[in-house]
């Protein structure tokens, strides 16, 4: 009986002891999350500072969330329904490219390290009800970052001002560039 009272003693003891080291462990993970967390609200804000305005240009009242391990908006809201960017219709899902891209340029752009936004065949698939908050945004933003559209839509982005390069084939079939 003393034996295994010794023994019961023994592994009572072992059991408080991964009693401790568990409990130390769990704080261990709550501490290294709230950090986690609290690096990346400091490193999202900024962009979050930036792209909310955009977004609720758009969508008034809309908010979204980023993927922090993608680091691209995983989710938006608007008019209280949450959607995974992933499932949003092509015109939705390219508006909110394109307005990262912007909301990223303007970070950069505060911080002296102006950069082109280079837009290939945007807004394809946008309506016309956005397509024209888009373009007064895309304006807007213009005229303190350089914006480069490439687009076989010509008329589509002829409101925007700007300059056009235009590719032309001289008489002989050797090709010009003008601007």
């Amino acid at each position: 009986l003393a034996e295994v009272a010794g023994k019961l003693e023994r592994a009572q003891a072992r059991a408080a002891q991964f009693a401790s080291h568990a409990q130390s462990l769990k704080l261990l993970l709550s501490v290294l999350e709230a950090a986690r967390a609290d690096a990346q609200d400091t490193y999202f804000e900024p962009v979050r500072a930036e792209l909310l305005p955009l977004l609720r240009q758009l969508h008034a009242g809309a908010d979204f969330e980023i993927d922090a391990d993608k680091l691209l908006v995983e989710t938006i809201t608007r008019n209280g329904v949450t959607d995974k960017v992933d499932v949003l219709s092509g015109g939705a899902y390219e508006q909110i490219a394109i307005l990262t891209r912007l909301a990223f340029a303007r970070l950069f752009a505060k911080h002296g390290n102006h950069v082109p936004i280079i837009l290939d065949d945007a807004l394809v698939h946008t309506d016309d009800e956005r397509i024209a908050t888009m373009f007064n945004m895309l304006a807007q933003i213009a005229r303190d970052q350089q914006i480069i559209v490439l687009s076989c839509r010509t008329r589509a982005f002829s409101d925007l001002g700007g300059q056009r390069a235009f590719i032309t084939l001289s008489d002989a079939g050797a090709s010009s560039t003008s601007i």
